[in-house]
């Protein structure tokens, strides 16, 4: 598929208002996922004039792409679609492109971790299989959204979580905020060495 016709897709999945990509002006470089000629709002504005927005933004288009491409059931293609609407009406609020970046780096995140994560399961964050019983950093980021998710009766578009790294005793800790109607709460994520399974769910 090439990059036209992956830019037109996003676009009509994810509600973005603008069609039709871009190759890259420089040798070898990426370039953001729309026109620039038909930028029209504050943050598509940001994006082309900012060289690194442009590559979070093509970045973004691919890991979506990627995410509903190896997603294996319809449900989770649906969930991550409206989490893509949610994630665009926050990121068009930002007035500033360092917090068009931000936004960016969180939405990445949370969509690298679609592809290779499992979650065993009830609860929506106990236990992680794979990676021969060890877990990623963006394992446990994902799995300690879906058990925000879980807690706070919420859509994943609606969390962020942040790995803070490993601590001296060997846990690891993830902290987060849900993006509650009206206000926000944060909470974190205590894992077990192994970064297997959340020992501890804390709201702050």
């Amino acid at each position: 598929m090439n990059r036209k016709l992956k830019a037109a897709l996003l676009a009509a999945i994810a509600g973005v208002v603008s069609t039709g990509g871009l190759t890259a002006g420089g040798e070898g470089a990426k370039a953001q996922s729309f026109d620039c000629a038909k930028a029209s709002t504050r943050v598509e504005r940001f994006i082309c004039d900012n060289p690194r927005l442009g590559e979070l933004d093509s970045e973004l288009a691919e890991a979506y792409q990627t995410a509903l491409r190896d997603s294996p059931w319809a449900s989770a293609n649906r969930r991550i679609r409206a989490e893509q609407k949610t994630w665009i009406a926050r990121r068009d609020r930002c007035n500033n492109a360092g917090c068009v970046k931000r936004m960016y780096q969180m939405r990445i995140g949370q969509l690298h971790s679609e592809v290779d994560v499992e979650v065993d399961g009830d609860d929506g964050g106990g236990a992680m299989v794979g990676s021969r019983g060890n877990a990623s950093p963006g394992r446990m980021m994902a799995v300690c959204r879906d058990r925000a998710v879980h807690v706070f009766h919420l859509r994943a578009g609606n969390v962020e979580t942040k790995y803070e790294g490993q601590r001296t005793d060997g846990t690891h800790a993830v902290n987060g905020t849900a993006y509650m109607r009206g206000h926000e709460e944060t909470f974190q994520c205590s894992f077990n060495a192994r970064g297997t399974s959340i020992e501890r769910f804390i709201v702050n």
